[in-house]
């Protein structure tokens, strides 16, 4: 190879390789920006942080879904799903009574078995999508002699992600919650352990005239092994108040909806612990399991693992929040 050739050579293989590392760091920012808005396992957020607050939240979700509930409650093997989840919750508190949040998540599914639905979501490959974004407004309204904490979030897609599928990553709907989270610490009765739950109605944007309104429930019971470690018991509710039952056959004038209007109602249940490294780094892992359900996909396996940073660990909000009422 001549001298000129051989130099065109490296420069082209040199360019090439600079646009394939600015593509890479440009889907690398592009992921993280999204991330930065993510949101972080829900929280019951009973106890709000302090004023001037800041917390960035990492989460990764694993869920695993191999059968599907049917309208009676019974269990039927319709295909499996695998999808994975990764966020960065961010929030920030003007004051000591309320919180903004903002998140987008970035999901990950894949679908294979034998009853795949005709979109592409359920070809057996992997696919992923920027989901919805959700912001979210909380007030502390109280700290004695519980706590109790009211908000209101909107949710959005950001995307025009496919909807229709066992391996749609979400549904692609505009909703408007209200809720509150409430907690107790029971130091006096039981040291070092607290309760705290939340109670949500999502208004959901109706399609082909149909209401799809749901209400969720989540109740939690934690206990301090140590200032750093945490264990907690957990139970999630979900009711839908209107929707369509599922599965339904192609000739439904319904069907091309009705992933999205699935009167989808489970009860699961886990275990979780958290560990504060530090007065503004903790870290938690949660696993969680179906165990009864309607009209819609069986968790057989839930996995959590997350980190924040910002906001101090959930026993000194609770202490703190004591103190302050005390004084």
């Amino acid at each position: 190879m001549q001298s000129g050739q051989r130099h065109q050579h490296d420069v082209s293989r040199m360019s090439a390789g600079a646009f394939a590392l600015a593509n890479s760091l440009r889907r690398l920012a592009a992921i993280t920006a999204a991330l930065l808005l993510a949101p972080a396992l829900a929280n019951s957020q009973a106890w709000l942080p302090q004023q001037g607050s800041l917390a960035v939240g990492l989460t990764y979700n694993d869920v695993l879904n191999q059968n599907h509930y049917l309208p009676n409650g019974d269990e039927f093997d319709a295909g499996h799903t695998r999808s994975d989840a990764y966020g960065l919750s961010l929030a920030y508190s003007p004051t000591d009574r309320l919180m903004l949040t903002a998140g987008l998540p970035y999901v990950q599914t894949r679908y294979w078995g034998k009853r795949p639905h005709p979109t592409e979501v359920d070809n057996g490959d992997e696919h992923g999508a920027w989901t919805d974004l959700r912001v979210s407004m909380h007030y502390q309204l109280l700290l004695q002699p519980f706590a109790l904490a009211p908000y209101v979030a909107f949710v959005t897609p950001v995307t025009n992600y496919e909807t229709l599928g066992h391996a749609a990553p979400g549904r692609g709907l505009n909703e408007t919650w209200l809720g509150f989270g409430a907690g107790k610490s029971l130091n006096d009765w039981l040291p070092r352990t607290y309760v705290q739950g939340r109670a949500n109605y999502a208004f959901v944007e109706r399609i082909a005239g149909v209401k799809h309104d749901r209400t969720n429930l989540d109740f939690e019971v934690g206990y301090f092994v140590t200032p750093q470690w945490s264990v907690r018991a957990l139970a999630f509710w979900q009711f839908a108040h209107g929707g369509v039952e599922v599965p339904m056959p192609p000739s439904n004038p319904l069907y091309p909806y009705h992933d999205r209007l699935a009167a989808d109602e489970h009860t699961n249940l886990g275990l979780g612990a958290s560990y504060a490294a530090s007065s503004q780094i903790s870290m938690y892992v949660l696993y969680l399991e179906s165990i009864s359900g309607r009209n819609g996909h069986k968790v057989d396996q839930g996995l959590t693992v997350g980190m924040s940073y910002g906001f101090a660990p959930l026993r000194q909000r609770i202490s703190d929040a004591t103190a302050s009422t005390s004084q």
